[in-house]
């Protein structure tokens, strides 16, 4: 009897134009394509917020100096020195957790570059101080944009006698240069520029928790 109520029941289903089918399953891979994207998706943003969370704040100093030009032995004296003062404080942890970045620029001896140089370092809103530009008539072409864009500007000291300075100092840089290359007269000058230019830096850090084109002003002075 209850093999012929089936059969009976089937014809219905023929006559009708329905077929039994088995609906149970079908919704489980669907089920399964909607959770498999919500965990992708989850594991995507939390991928960006962990990159995001650990990367280091960084803030930049330019360097402005002739690269070329008769005048071009000042560049390559300073921007050693430069380049050797950002590794060094880079690899203690920066200031504070912020990390130090140099973009150095070629003003060439020349005024009117002078002045697009420095055009170009108060456009970017990470450069937040400044140690150039060398010569008294490209500082001088220069000066009045970075004041008017409230960004210090550090003048270097005198030439000094590379033989004055320490012996180690004297081994780092050489180190750091393409070819061993020794120290000139301006490479004591431009690494002592950059060290003041840290302490600024890290009282600003200390004093009002971050360090901008404003707390570096303060701490400097300027």
């Amino acid at each position: 009897m209850p093999v012929r109520q089936n059969q009976d029941n089937q014809r219905k289903l023929r006559r009708t134009g329905k077929t039994q089918r088995n609906w149970g399953n079908l919704g489980k891979p669907s089920l399964y394509l909607v959770s498999y994207a919500r965990l992708t998706i989850y594991c995507l943003l939390f991928t960006l917020m962990t990159a995001c969370a650990s990367t280091p704040p960084v803030v930049k100093i330019g360097l402005v100096a002739p690269f070329e030009g008769r005048h071009r032995p000042i560049g390559y004296d300073v921007i050693y020195s430069a380049r050797l003062a950002v590794r060094e404080i880079n690899e203690s942890g920066g200031i504070g957790g912020t990390y130090i970045a140099l973009l150095a620029l070629d003003d060439g001896g020349d005024r009117q570059l002078a002045q697009v140089t420095a055009q170009s370092l108060v456009l970017d809103p990470a450069v937040v101080a400044v140690i150039g530009h060398w010569l008294a008539e490209t500082t001088d072409a220069a000066a009045p944009i970075y004041s008017t864009a409230n960004i210090s500007l550090l003048q270097p000291g005198p030439p000094t006698d590379p033989s004055s300075l320490d012996a180690a100092f004297r081994w780092r840089y050489e180190a750091i240069t393409p070819f061993a290359e020794t120290v000139g007269p301006y490479s004591g000058p431009a690494y002592e520029a950059m060290q003041q230019l840290f302490q600024a830096m890290t009282a600003a850090q200390q004093q009002d928790g971050y360090i901008n084109r404003a707390t570096v002003g303060r701490q400097l002075g300027q």
